[in-house]
């Protein structure tokens, strides 16, 4: 019998084996080449890092690569001293995702700018409006209009904001594990390491809440917490990465995407309804050499325009909004119904953490969520020798037949 454990996941799978009842390791021929690839990867880090000496950079340079925008991968070729180090400039692992901005006070993963292309489109219409429509509205509708159009579009901004940019709720790296650690590697870690964990829940006999070993984080998950594929981080309470946000959806930042969502579908259904109130007023009000909707619509072609791109862009958010609307009332994470209710993999499968009340799951995700701090600490002093920083590889596939 094999089982085998590989990235991010604690499952084992089972091989048998007639030929012998003997128990014995075996390296799968796919985990061989990407450890070698690995090693080799790592290897060529590390004679670069020799190659490259140490450089002093002038005080502009620092500001901007350091402070302003800063890689912490490609910090350590230029930057030794320890000394006043902050803990996000720390990276000792060359495939790291994040990169930190403002003196580690916002973040972001290395990859495609999906999220900035999310932020234009966001920007555009606000834009448009402003430059063309709110004058217009000002005077014929009333400042309210406007004033209330500005209003609710800043905090849509500021949450998707905070969504994108902030900690999702990211672990420690490298809390548990043996004292057995061998060139970057945990050698013979224990039994328990690829094995799930169930514990008891409160106010039942019967189910309880299952905790497993992150053997590429090595620390054990607490509940709900899952390892991210995409951030090569474990995050508390995750509820799935988002693409359009370039960072996970977690226990840090959940309210911030709920509220986006909403007031971003808000923000839409206002917007379409002044722009199709400027198009259709010329049957309440004067409007010169107006007397159809063809006319009108010459005549403010981008209150048209707005109207059309309100209703495109109003499409995707509603939908997410509606079925996360139905994930907070029974308090399950994204992740948690696509694995355990809707492909009924566990068909036994129990939500401990439903308060079996809407209006209280609501609540505890809507306004009762801790945001607390960052776990990880990104901006307090380095201390030389914090294993949370060392760069440990992941438990090594292991089989065993019989």
């Amino acid at each position: 019998m094999t089982f085998a454990q590989q990235g991010s996941t604690d499952e084992p799978t089972f091989r048998s084996s007639s030929t012998s009842n003997r128990t014995y390791l075996e390296t799968h021929p796919e985990i061989s080449l990407r450890r070698s690839q690995s090693n080799r990867s790592k290897d060529h880090y590390h004679h670069e890092e020799q190659l490259v000496e140490p450089k002093s950079l002038p005080l502009i340079h620092r500001f901007v690569t350091n402070w302003l925008i800063m890689d912490p991968v490609l910090l350590q070729i230029y930057q030794r001293q320890l000394h006043g180090t902050k803990n996000y400039e720390i990276e000792k692992d060359p495939d790291a995702k994040f990169v930190f901005f403002f003196g580690g006070r916002l973040r972001s993963i290395k990859g495609k700018p999906v999220n900035v292309i999310t932020g234009a489109m966001i920007v555009i219409p606000v834009i448009i409006y402003c430059i063309f429509e709110a004058k217009w509205q000002w005077h014929h509708l009333s400042p309210a209009v406007v004033v209330t159009f500005i209003y609710i579009w800043l905090l849509a901004f500021c949450h998707f904001w905070k969504a994108a940019t902030s900690d999702a709720g990211v672990l420690p790296k490298n809390l548990h594990i043996p004292k057995s650690i061998n060139k970057e590697q945990v050698e013979n870690p224990p039994d328990e390491y690829f094995n799930a964990i169930t514990l008891p829940s409160y106010g039942s006999t019967r189910d309880g809440v299952v905790v497993k070993y992150c053997s590429t984080c090595h620390i054990w998950r607490p509940p709900r917490t899952s390892h991210c594929g995409t951030c090569q981080v474990c995050v508390l309470n995750h509820d799935h990465h988002c693409v359009f946000l370039n960072n996970c959806v977690g226990e840090r930042n959940y309210m911030y995407f709920l509220w986006f969502l909403l007031l971003a579908c808000v923000g839409c259904i206002y917007l379409l309804i002044i722009s199709i109130v400027q198009l259709c007023y010329y049957q309440i009000g004067n409007v010169a050499d107006v007397t159809s909707i063809s006319q009108s619509a010459k005549h403010f072609p981008l209150s048209l325009f707005l109207v059309v791109y309100s209703i495109l862009a109003l499409f995707y958010p509603l939908l997410l909004l509606a079925f996360h609307l139905f994930l907070t009332s029974q308090n399950i994470t994204t992740r948690e119904y696509l694995n355990n209710v809707y492909r009924r993999k566990h068909a036994d499968f129990v939500n401990v953490f439903d308060t079996h009340s809407i209006w209280k799951n609501l609540y505890i995700n809507w306004f009762g969520s801790s945001r607390a701090v960052s776990l990880t600490f990104p901006r307090n002093e380095y201390q030389p020798g914090d294993i949370r920083y060392e760069k440990i590889e992941p438990l090594q596939l292991f089989s065993i037949e019989y």
